[in-house]
């Protein structure tokens, strides 16, 4: 493995700019990109209890929240709005989660209790990556066993918050084992917001010999999920709490995720095979909408290296084979179906990187990747009139005389194929001027395959063609230049990118269909700066970035849903050994609602949160963690749409207590 340059910001991360290692940390792979490396110890003292929360707060990922509660949130990265968490690639222990429908991560699946690393890449990563890598990366580590020991947490606060976790790992002969429990309930910030989840993980790592290991993982997640809804901004204003929807709204899922890997290093290099298996059956109600989500997704993926750490070559391919399975039911007798529909795309994806390192300061990378895919799908939309053999009458019930067996098909009805194919590329060289000070530029041609629900409609929200071929992939080119630096107790690092898009995908309301529109450009900085000494110390990290439409009758107009500006500052001070104290300050600007290209509606506010921390170490192996998030109780809105507000949590407390032997 190779040296990394890193350096560590007030105690709170670690930041990787090159060389970065590959998603399962096996190989080395030199990459010039703005990476954040959160690790187990920033985590556990975070006061964090999600993923969102945690990326949000130690990596100044935007994420937009619609139920405010704490597991519920999308990734904004790099001036995407509206669906933007579809364009950033969500990976734990190298497997992909991201679901091939426009569903929202499953974050109360992934425990932070369960977690040794985060990182977050910034950037179209396609080649190294695949689909969904347009504007980042957040890879997720697991525990493994050597590193667990046994732990034990707590957690009580408002609204009714409350998990814990018990978790193991430890080691047997030549055989690694974790196994953990976690679980929480809340009733949520708002009425009609409850959620719970219980999550069962667990691993074992077999190192057969000298030369192979074989790593099995698998999750299990039990959650369900109240949806509150939108308010108007008066309501909002009045009293964000409130819902407009029903407590039947809700949502219910089990979800499983299992992978088992074999990696070998051998004289040439090393080689390695992931294959990956996830479930997630899903059973909702929405709006008046009953329905069944079965989503099931495979995958294996061989990879190998050829070469030393300082110059190689890396050949993989990636398959993929995803199911869809989708049935809603009438809200008048939900034991009738009103549609039924049956998705499944697969892909392949051939890549290649290759880096070359010259006079041992100058590394010079590239890689391109291949991607095809083929999506079947079949869609039942019944005839409502028809599907019943009864009417409910003043007389009683009465047999329908529009009754058919099989009822008819609407024009929502479909049954085809679409086929689409693509390609990325990227080229990058990085100066290192020494282990603390390098400098990168590079450049990307990145893509996104639409998800399912995208091309075809079959949800209940029809869309003007059911099954669009005429979508395709959203492609751009994007240049981004990059510096790190570090002095005594002062480290900084900063990049300045252009990201050119074309096809980019959105929903066109009045033609009821989701569409390629023309150019969009987005610019912009990020740039951090940490001051660390002995007992106290101050971050500060902050996006600037300008998302703007470049053609058609919005030309020159902002894209919704991408604020300007926001960052995160914190400070922290150690007044004794056994206690640090934690506030930090985090800004959002105002930005236009979603699905308004014309810029003619409300902007959302502006708005800051200012939070609160007492981390006290009880004893080596006990810290307990008092954390009060929105100090200023503030009203704002999370995200909005047309006139549709999602208020963001107000002020919440939370006591935790974290065990470690």
């Amino acid at each position: 493995m190779i040296a990394v340059s890193v350096y560590s910001g007030t105690n709170d991360a670690i930041i990787v700019s090159a060389p970065q290692l590959d998603n399962l940390d096996l190989m080395a792979v030199d990459t010039a990109a703005d990476v954040t490396v959160i690790d187990r110890q920033t985590i556990e003292d975070s006061g964090a209890v999600s993923v969102p929360e945690l990326l949000q707060s130690k990596a100044n990922v935007l994420i937009r929240n619609t139920s405010g509660n704490v597991n519920d949130g999308q990734i904004s990265m790099r001036g995407f709005g509206e669906n933007s968490g579809l364009r950033t690639l969500v990976l734990v222990d190298g497997h992909k989660i991201n679901r091939p429908d426009m569903g929202r991560t499953l974050w109360s699946g992934i425990p932070l209790s369960n977690i040794d690393q985060v990182e977050v890449i910034r950037g179209g990563q396609n080649v190294l990556y695949g689909d969904n890598a347009l504007a980042g990366v957040v890879k997720i580590t697991t525990k493994r066993g050597t590193d667990a020991g046994t732990q034990a947490s707590g957690t009580i606060g408002s609204f009714g918050y409350i998990s814990g976790y018990i978790g193991h790992g430890g080691s047997a002969g030549n055989v690694d084992y974790y196994v953990g429990v976690d679980g929480y309930e809340s009733d949520g910030f708002r009425s009609n917001s409850l959620s719970r989840a219980a999550t069962l993980t667990g691993s074992l790592v077999w190192y057969a010999g000298d030369a192979d290991m074989f790593t099995f993982r698998l999750s299990h997640t039990d959650s369900d999920q109240q949806d509150p809804g939108p308010l108007t901004y008066d309501q909002m204003m009045e009293d964000p709490t409130q819902s407009n929807y029903s407590s039947n709204d809700f949502s219910k899922a089990l979800s499983t995720q299992a992978s088992l890997i074999w990696e070998r290093e051998h004289d040439r290099g090393s080689s390695r095979i992931t294959s990956a298996y996830n479930r997630r059956d899903l059973n909702w109600q929405l709006g008046g909408i009953f329905a069944d989500n079965l989503v099931q997704g495979f995958s294996l993926g061989p990879r190998t290296k050829w070469g030393g750490d300082d110059s190689f070559i890396i050949g993989g391919v990636d398959l993929t084979y995803d199911t869809l399975n989708f049935t809603s039911y009438l809200p008048a007798d939900i034991s009738y179906v009103a549609s039924e529909a049956e998705m499944d795309r697969i892909t392949v994806q051939p890549y290649i990187f290759a880096q070359k390192t010259f006079s041992e300061h100058w590394i010079l990378g590239g890689g391109t990747r291949y991607e095809s895919a083929r999506t079947n799908g079949k869609n039942r939309d019944y005839e409502d009139n028809q599907i019943l053999p009864y009417v409910e009458t003043n007389r009683g019930r009465l047999p329908n005389p529009n009754y058919k067996n099989p009822p008819d098909l609407t024009a929502s009805s479909f049954d085809g194929v679409v086929s689409k194919q693509g390609w990325a590329a990227t080229a990058s060289l990085t100066r290192e001027f020494s282990v603390d000070s390098s400098a990168w530029i590079r450049y990307d041609r990145v893509y996104r395959y639409p998800v399912l629900d995208e091309v075809a409609s079959y949800q209940g929200y029809p869309l003007a063609d059911p099954l669009n071929a005429a979508l395709n992939p959203e492609t751009g080119n994007q240049f981004v230049a990059g510096i790190n630096h570090r002095v005594g107790n002062w480290q900084g690092q900063g990049s300045v990118y252009a990201m050119l898009m074309d096809n980019e995908i959105v929903y066109d309301p009045v033609a009821r269909l989701n569409r390629n529109i023309g150019e969009t450009r987005r610019m912009g900085t990020e740039l951090e700066l940490d001051w660390n000494r002995r007992w106290y110390g101050a971050g500060t990290r902050w996006t600037f970035q300008e998302s703007t439409l470049q053609s058609g009758a919005n030309a020159g107009n902002a894209v919704p849903l991408s604020p300007p500006i926001y960052g995160v500052c914190s400070a922290w001070v150690d007044p004794l050994d056994a206690i640090r104290f934690t506030l930090s300050w985090s800004y959002v600007a105002a930005q236009y609602q979603g699905s308004d290209d014309a810029n003619v509606n409300q902007k959302m506010a502006a708005y800051d949160l200012l939070n609160f921390q007492a981390l006290i170490r009880l004893a080596d192996y006990a810290r307990m963690i008092v954390t009060i998030d929105n100090l200023m109780d503030e009203t704002y809105a999370s995200t909005a749409y047309s006139g549709a507000y999602y208020p963001g949590a107000g002020r919440s407390f939370r006591v935790g207590l974290n065990l470690e032997f």
